[in-house]
């Protein structure tokens, strides 16, 4: 079973945390399905590498995490706290970044990629198989390479909402 992520961006506007919409290009795929051509949410595909640095879960790559999770801020508009609270005990890993902590972050370091694919049997292959020899398996990478291109342009998105300490990212995951 997957694992996707839900998330939306706030900004602080006069004390309150207001959520805001309609941002977020669609892709191409997204565009076919739905009316608009703009979403609310940042970060809106699967991507372990992505769910691994924010968060720690689906690591399998072992990246370095920005934030153990944090739940949901005690401040978090109304429209986001009805989504979280209708995922119930389906939702996890709550938690919230501000945009400074997101574009300050040390994205140049190197760190062991772990996850490879593996044959454990025959016909049988596991993508989220472990290395084990760092000089033979796996990859030594920064993490800009790792979490793509697209993980930047959204952050590019949001540093234009204003000052990158009145805007975060509230997100959780499911299963």
């Amino acid at each position: 079973m997957g694992c996707d992520i839900h998330s939306y961006v706030e900004k602080l506007e006069r004390g309150i945390w207001i959520k805001v919409s309609n941002i977020f290009p669609r892709t191409k795929w997204e565009k076919s399905y739905f009316k608009s051509n703009v979403s609310d949410h940042p970060f809106n595909w699967r991507s372990y590498g992505i769910f691994g640095f924010l968060a720690d879960v689906r690591n399998y790559s072992h990246s370095p995490v920005i934030s153990a999770s944090r739940g949901l801020p005690m401040d978090v508009s109304s429209e986001i706290k009805l989504e979280a609270d209708d995922w119930g005990c389906d939702g996890h890993s709550f938690s919230f970044l501000m945009l400074d902590e997101l574009l300050n972050f040390d994205y140049d370091q190197i760190f062991w990629d772990r996850r490879i694919t593996k044959q454990v049997k025959p016909n049988f292959w596991d993508g989220a198989a472990l290395a084990e020899d760092e000089e033979t398996e796996g990859e030594h990478i920064s993490l800009r390479k790792f979490l793509d291109g697209a993980f930047f342009e959204q952050l590019e998105i949001m540093k234009k909402l204003g000052d990158p300490k009145k805007i975060r990212i509230v997100f959780w995951f499911d299963n």
